[in-house]
């Protein structure tokens, strides 16, 4: 493909509908604002959660205020473009459109850039030389982007992570217009669509009613090329087979503990090949660790560490039980990195020091609240907690200072 066909805007004077949908994501605000910022701007994300869509938007939006032509858009997903430096791009887009990219004003756009090969020090050179350029770059391949970027273009960089939708963004998606504040009002157009959303969280599939074609879309379009071509292109040595299997445990028991030295004896691999593997899958966006955290030191252990999929979504291959999948959603929607246990006693997540327990199930009993009550006597007051969660099935209520809400509110309100 051409760089002018990737760049239709330069004769049509305007992105194709079929590039930018009318709605957008609430990431999208953020990055906008910042195109007025010198940094660059790195979107990363799970595949086909919608990187690419936002950039169209963000060009479509460009051309309302400045010459079509000073907007260079280049996705390194076509294989003609991953041998070419940056700067044969540029040189490429200049002798195409007449724009001089050492002097003008020009937006750069790059799509999948951990594809291009030197990707970090040709923008860190252009960056540093080229203050006419704004630079735009997105990335599936969270280590590559993260790891290589804060070693190497610190300070030059604003990071956004476009996560997969959440329940009032597939509400959108699918027209369905909610007043926030009147839940009980919208609750049974909600209940509706709650399920729907829990197996659809990628803008392609929201409406999608095939739900084996679903699990063969999160299959065939984000897990699989994850571990075939993403992990394997950025390191030496990959044992495909090794993280197929490591997947694999950590899908079927969202939430486990993480214990290397059986997970080791079990597939016969070192532990050090075992740690190097959960490394690649946990910085791809397929797992998440959750650490132990000491409240008296504000510290975490990585001791006893617990595994969950970075979206229960990655779940539905292995048809889990709905309660572990309650609780997966829970962790994602939260995006913590901590759960506390002491002493035989265990809280699922904190978030912001507030614990919040996952309690899938209709009938809440005191015993349910033992752990919680523990937690809030021993550091509510160290910590300056004033409340604390508990996610059911269908149960809201208040009992003291413990708030019983629907995994469905809890969705749609988030921590109250």
């Amino acid at each position: 493909m051409e760089l002018q066909e990737l760049n239709h805007w330069w004769t049509e004077k305007a992105v194709r509908k079929e590039f930018v949908p009318p709605t957008y994501r609430e990431l999208f605000g953020s990055i906008k604002k910042d195109l007025q910022r010198k940094q660059m701007q790195i979107i990363v994300g799970l595949r086909r959660v919608g990187k690419s869509t936002i950039i169209f938007q963000l060009i479509n939006e460009l051309i309302q205020k400045i010459n079509p032509l000073n907007i260079l858009y280049c996705t390194f997903d076509k294989k003609e473009f991953q041998e070419k430096t940056i700067e044969e791009i540029l040189k490429e887009y200049s002798k195409l459109t007449g724009i001089d990219y050492k002097k003008e004003k020009v937006f750069l756009f790059l799509d999948e850039v951990q594809k291009s090969k030197n990707w970090v020090n040709d923008l860190k050179l252009i960056y540093d030389h080229l203050h006419n350029l704004k630079i735009i770059i997105s990335g599936s391949a969270s280590l590559n982007i993260l790891s290589d970027a804060k070693k190497n273009l610190a300070g030059r960089v604003v990071y956004y992570e476009l996560k997969p939708l959440s329940f009032n963004e597939f509400l959108l998606l699918k027209g369905i217009s909610v007043e926030k504040d009147k839940f009980l009002l919208y609750k049974e157009t909600l209940e509706k669509e709650f399920d729907k959303f829990k197996i659809r969280p990628f803008p392609e599939i929201v409406n999608e009613k095939d739900t084996n074609f679903i699990k063969e879309y999160i299959k065939n379009s984000v897990i699989e090329p994850i571990i075939l071509k993403d992990i394997p292109k950025e390191f030496e040595d990959v044992d495909i087979i090794l993280l197929e299997k490591l997947l694999d445990i950590f899908l079927k028991n969202p939430g486990q503990y993480l214990v290397v030295d059986e997970i080791a004896k079990e597939l016969m691999r070192a532990k050090k090949t075992i740690y190097n593997a959960i490394f690649y899958l946990e910085f791809s966006f397929l797992i998440k660790r959750v650490l132990n955290f000491r409240p008296s030191i504000r510290a975490a252990s990585r001791k006893l560490s617990r595994v969950y999929a970075y979206h229960p979504c990655l779940t539905l291959l292995f048809n889990i039980a709905e309660d572990k999948f309650a609780e997966n959603l829970v962790f994602f929607e939260l995006n913590t990195k901590h759960y506390w246990r002491d002493r035989g006693k265990e809280i699922d997540f904190l978030k912001d020091y507030i614990p919040v327990e996952v309690k899938y199930q209709n009938k809440i009993t005191n015993q349910d609240l033992a752990h919680i009550r523990y937690f809030l006597r021993k550091y509510a007051k160290k910590l300056q907690i004033k409340k604390a969660y508990i996610v059911t099935k269908e149960t809201e209520e208040i009992r003291e200072n413990i708030e019983l809400v629907s995994l469905l509110r809890f969705c749609f309100d988030g921590l109250r």
